[in-house]
């Protein structure tokens, strides 16, 4: 995970969309979360799901295998309503340090659960979650997926420099043969709901390159002296495209909410 992200934190930070409050509104509903319950958010990048869920709950522990972007997380909430605690481990470490981490009424994974060891993950969830708890798992999909012409045309000049196959760090991007759903319904939350919440989005030139640079196909670290003239390429297209520079999108959110017991 952190050779994957490397180089990209600035990014993640800056160019992330944020978590659309419906999005928190229904994982929080769903789950009946109370102000003194505690939230375990895995592989948080510079904290997305903190800024979201602020006030929220108790607690929140933030688990990042990458320090830099846990230091970005830090910087973003200070002030914080909420507890934050901060833990530079990725979710394979979660069996070593689940004593540390006590128990937990809820655990997000936002935008992360496709860089995990899953059927692990859920086994180590298991005694860490209450029994009236569960776990929320998130994504909006990425560039490299989306359908728009725009979308269509920054996946080919990203192939152009990178190759026709999806990188992700020094390998190459793996999606899973069996269904999520399917996955965590054979785990201990086997209780599955998936909700979809779709989200108008406007883009710029600048927040497209640097969404690009945020993400484990693209990050600046691959182009070497080519950096540059990748962003110059980008940048003629998309305004070729549009010389106004505005680019829209409706993202899809997936959320996947899995519960021990039956929900009320």
């Amino acid at each position: 995970m952190p050779r994957i992200f490397n180089g990209t934190y600035q990014y993640y930070a800056k160019y992330r969309p944020g978590i659309p409050e419906k999005v928190i509104n229904l994982i929080v509903k769903y789950f009946d979360l109370k102000l003194g319950d505690r939230v375990l958010d895995i592989g948080c990048g510079t904290g997305q799901i903190a800024i979201a869920m602020d006030g929220r709950c108790k607690e929140m522990v933030c688990l990042d295998s990458d320090p830099k972007m846990i230091e970005q997380g830090k910087k973003r909430m200070k002030g914080s309503k909420t507890k934050l605690v901060w833990i530079n481990k990725g979710s394979q470490d979660l069996g070593k340090i689940r004593k540390e981490l006590g128990i937990f009424k809820l655990a997000i994974i936002s935008r992360a659960f496709h860089w995990m060891d899953q059927k692990q993950v859920l086994k180590d969830l298991e005694e860490i979650i209450s029994e009236d708890g569960g776990i929320a798992i998130l994504g909006d999909k990425s560039i490299w997926t989306g359908r728009e012409k725009w979308q269509k045309a920054v996946k080919r000049i990203v192939q152009k420099y990178l190759g026709k196959e999806r990188r992700a760090g020094e390998g190459v991007f793996k999606q899973s043969d069996e269904s999520w759903e399917d996955l965590i319904a054979k785990s201990a939350f086997r209780f599955v709901k998936t909700n979809n919440i779709p989200v108008v989005r406007e883009w710029g030139v600048e927040s497209v390159i640097g969404w690009l640079f945020s993400s484990s196909f693209a990050s600046p670290d691959y182009f070497g002296n080519r950096l540059n003239a990748f962003k110059e390429d980008i940048k003629k297209n998309l305004l070729a495209i549009n010389p106004k520079g505005v680019f829209r999108e409706t993202a899809i959110w997936t959320i996947i909410l899995a519960s021990k017991k039956t929900p009320k």
